[in-house]
């Protein structure tokens, strides 16, 4: 054999020695690690799940080619494993990672399992690189579904959008619900059809404070109306839609008395205390630099005005 065939030979077989063992470090250099907001949820609540990717390969890789990519599974705490209710949920979206780069991909799979039991889970994630052909190893997570505690429940009919027309009223269920959320409570709003129907939605309002239960009323249109205190001295008034999404979201402080719902003139409203202004409220008032309002109640005494005495103008020289 020619001198150069052994060298192309050797050569052709240090790369089949060595070829493994490059995919494999390349593949230890690259990490996916799950992560999740809480490690509690109530059933049916939005369930965010964050994929982070580093990437210290020395390449530039590939993901969200196809919907392919990205697979997830739950399995109870007896091992079964959960079947979906939908399609897969959609990762397809083209994005690259570059060396010493790290990206973050989020996923909500609340519409994809029924979380509906109370106990103990288990998430795992495939992450497929399609440049090497493989699979990068993902530690799975637990995480536990709670019952709420239920603090109040009323049902309502949906009202008529315009344009529909008219038939047999549709119903659902507000359900407010206690929740501990990362060592501090927090209270809940459900909408359901009912015992044992279909849950629509299921939002988190606010913490909450242990010694004061919250206050909900259900307007003419079908709007929650909740008022719920949040800390020693602020309440959370909150106004949420036949879907469970939230409209109004205003913060009230203690001052000359406490915030409460009253119903005047048609429309559900807070009375008392000091109407504040924070970011977070919604729909958001900063563009319009309102200023915090003191809203007197009828029953509390206004200031009396102090009246001074006319004093005669003095006549100029």
């Amino acid at each position: 054999m020619k001198r150069g065939s052994l060298n192309l030979f050797f050569f052709c077989f240090c790369l089949i020695l060595i070829g493994p063992g490059f995919l494999l470090t390349a593949k230890a250099q690259v990490t996916a690690t799950l992560e999740i907001n809480k490690p509690q949820l109530l059933p049916r609540e939005n369930f965010f799940v964050r994929l982070k990717i580093v990437n210290f390969s020395g390449q530039t890789l590939v993901f969200g080619e196809d919907n392919n990519w990205l697979q997830f599974q739950i399995e109870n705490e007896v091992g079964e494993v959960l079947d979906p209710i939908s399609e897969p949920p959609k990762v397809e979206g083209r994005f690259t990672v570059e060396s010493s780069i790290r990206a973050t991909k989020q996923i909500d799979l609340s519409s994809h399992y029924a979380l509906e039991k109370a106990g103990r889970y288990k998430l795992t994630a495939k992450v497929y690189v399609k440049q090497w052909g493989r699979l990068l190893p993902v530690n799975p997570i637990k995480f536990d579904v709670v019952n709420g505690s239920v603090l109040w429940q009323q049902m309502f009919g949906v009202p008529l959008k315009k344009g529909e027309p008219p038939t047999q009223p549709q119903r659902r269920r507000y359900v407010l619900q206690q929740a501990k959320n990362l060592r501090m409570m927090t209270l809940y709003v459900r909408v359901d059809d009912g015992p044992g129907g279909r849950v629509h939605k299921v939002s988190p309002v606010c913490p909450m404070v242990t010694f004061n239960e919250p206050v909900a009323q259900v307007d003419p249109a079908g709007n929650l109306h909740v008022l719920c205190q949040s800390g020693a001295r602020i309440y959370n008034y909150s106004v949420l839609s036949p879907d469970g999404l939230i409209k109004i979201r205003h913060h009230y402080n203690i001052v000359g008395s406490r915030p409460r719902l009253v119903f005047k003139e048609g429309k559900i409203i807070v009375a008392g205390g000091l109407k504040l202004l924070r970011p977070d409220d919604l729909p958001s008032r900063n563009k319009n630099n309102e200023k915090p309002k003191l809203i007197l109640p009828e029953t509390v005494t206004k200031p009396i005005p102090v009246i001074r005495e006319p004093v005669a103008e003095r006549k100029k020289q």
